[in-house]
């Protein structure tokens, strides 16, 4: 490729290059060392997760949210991006095939395709956070001069948007280049000495086709400049600072949200009641208030989700910044492209980092999609990594909403929307004991005395201490029957009070997702 642009003076480029080679150099080999293996690791893993997590998002479960649209479309991006960059660097200088017409279309085509496919990634990131927003905006908002936004209509608008300003970003760089054909020349000499690597592969003498990637002749320092100031502008700074925004309004609103939704849990929910003193209170069961499970499974959500963006914000600006300012100085002086050549493989480590950190994400926060990971992959995974999955999906679903305690036979278990039910349980030695609330009632018992019976010397032992207590059950019941009617009655009433913020609750987690 040709200099920063061509009617530079010649000795400026030189001066130039000798500077950013003396100040760079140094750092650049230190990490050129390690670089073949980073980047192997990280394109072959990167593109196979990425086919993976393509592949789990195509699944009935998972399209049901629009969001995962974005998310397909940026993997497609990233491993394009990165199984291009891969069959880019195998083919290095010397190689046979780096002196072919095939080649240097190749060339051509991953100059131009490699902006376009990373700018087409960042802004899809952004307008996927840009419309969450929206919608978690328009679920608060009480006005209906919202339009419904999350739908697959709404995504497919973002996602084209996204692609078209990706396309007027890279434009300019889509023309900055033309393949130019020298003739044949004679192999370079450092290609076929003693111990070259590809000196097996050239006959003494021979010639082969010099093809480059120039600069057209239209092409000055007014276009390179405006070409770097586009890029660093369009598709590094605005995208930088757009992200930063909507993100950080992101995390306000669902910190707010979730603050909100405990203020309304604790709001509904009655303290707890305990009621056992003595043996006829003890026959009968604890009864107990408790409150929902809700909070405690909504507040992980939620901060599941902020620690997710979090690092996504994090990851987009350590990757692109530091590169957008690169580019915004290479408009304005042309000379820094040469600090760019000497931190060409540092900045490619950086765009590939966050070309394959989606699928890391997802993995490690979202329980919907290791589960449908399992079910897609289950049979292809290494033995271990498949034990560690299916007991952190064990564990997620065994876990309780919220912190509870081991409940006994006839325990009141009073819901978030005020409804109770008593708990069935199932005796030590085995034997399951259906209590029917209102079967119970009207036969004068409650359901604790009920016990299952083994033998006929404890059944008739437990019918003669119900006929001796059946008044105190009776009344008992009785008392019960009007707990059940006042609390459905109250359940009615908060209901009615309580619909509109539930609904906005509602859309602001099913947003946030």
């Amino acid at each position: 490729m040709s200099g920063p642009c061509e009617d530079l003076d010649p000795a400026i480029i030189a001066q130039a290059k000798l500077y950013y080679f003396e100040l760079l150099n140094g750092l650049s080999e230190s990490y050129n060392t390690f670089h073949r293996f980073i980047y192997h690791f990280l394109c072959i893993i990167g593109v196979i997760a990425n086919i993976c997590f393509v592949v789990v998002l195509l699944r009935p479960a998972m399209r049901k949210n629009p969001f995962n649209l974005f998310l397909i479309a940026i993997a497609i991006c990233d491993m394009t991006l990165m199984a291009s960059y891969f069959m880019y660097k195998q083919v290095e200088m010397c190689h046979p095939w780096y002196f072919t017409f095939f080649w240097i279309v190749y060339t051509y085509g991953y100059a131009v395709l490699s902006v376009f496919v990373h700018s087409a990634s960042l802004w899809l990131t952004v307008n996927m956070a840009v419309l969450r927003y929206l919608v978690l905006k328009s679920g608060s908002s009480s006005s209906r001069r919202w339009p419904r936004l999350n739908t697959y209509k709404a995504a497919s608008i973002a996602v084209i948007s996204a692609v078209l300003l990706a396309a007027v970003g890279s434009a300019p760089n889509m023309l900055r280049y033309e393949i130019r054909n020298n003739g044949q020349l004679a192999v370079p000499t450092f290609c076929v000495e003693a111990g070259a690597k590809y000196a097996h592969s050239y006959q003494p003498g021979q010639l082969v086709h010099a093809y480059t990637l120039g600069q057209p002749a239209y092409w000055g320092c007014g276009l390179e400049r405006f070409s770097f100031w586009t890029a660093g502008v369009l598709l590094k700074l605005v995208p930088c600072l757009l992200l930063t925004i909507f993100m950080t309004l992101l995390v306000r609103m669902l910190v707010e949200a979730r603050e909100r939704r405990s203020r309304l849990i604790a709001k509904q929910a009655p303290p707890p009641v305990t009621t056992s003193q003595n043996d006829s209170s003890r026959s009968m069961g604890q009864w107990e208030r408790t409150t929902g499970g809700g909070a405690s499974g909504a507040q992980t959500r939620a901060e599941r989700t902020t620690a997710m963006l979090t690092i996504i914000v994090a990851v987009f600006l350590i990757t692109e910044l530091p590169q957008g300012i690169l580019v915004v100085a290479i408009g304005v002086e042309p000379q820094v492209r040469f600090a760019m050549h000497q931190l060409s493989n540092i900045i490619d480590l950086l765009s590939l980092l966050n070309s394959s950190v989606n699928f890391i994400l997802y993995a490690t926060m979202s329980n919907l999609f290791r589960h449908e990971f399992l079910h897609t992959f289950g049979q292809c995974c290494p033995v271990r990594l498949l034990a560690w999955l299916q007991s952190n999906e064990a564990k997620a679903a065994a876990s309780p909403p919220s912190p509870t305690r081991q409940l006994e036979p006839g325990t009141m278990m009073t819901g978030l929307n005020g409804t109770s039910k008593l708990i069935r349980t199932s005796p030590p030695n085995g034997a399951t004991t259906e209590r029917n609330l209102t079967k119970c009632a009207v036969n004068g018992r409650h359901p604790s005395s009920l016990r299952p019976t083994t033998t006929k010397k404890s059944q008739n032992s437990n019918n003669k201490t119900s006929a001796r207590n059946s008044l105190p059950v009776a009344f008992a019941s009785a008392a019960f029957s009007m707990l059940r009617k006042t609390q459905a009655r109250e359940e009615t009433v908060q209901e009615m009070d309580d619909a509109e913020q539930r609904r906005r609750l509602l859309l602001l987690e099913n947003g946030g997702k």
